[in-house]
């Protein structure tokens, strides 16, 4: 069958993390969410939990091309 994600247990922090700072990567909510609730999850799985919830994550723009000169 199909197993539930352990982040839904948590998905209403999850979702006003991001609401609240929506600059965050995926790495630094799974980072947080390995301290504040004790869960560790891949990156990967923190991807999927906001698929599911339609929410999307654009790269940083200090990562991007540089500027013009």
């Amino acid at each position: 069958g199909h197993s539930r994600s352990p982040l839904q247990a948590h998905a209403q922090w999850l979702l006003d993390v991001v609401a609240k700072e929506p600059d965050l990567t995926l790495e630094e909510i799974r980072d947080r969410l390995a301290r504040e609730k004790k869960l560790a999850v891949a990156v990967s799985s923190v991807w999927r939990f906001f698929d599911r919830h339609e929410i999307t994550f654009k790269k940083s723009p200090a990562r991007g091309r540089a500027g013009p000169a």
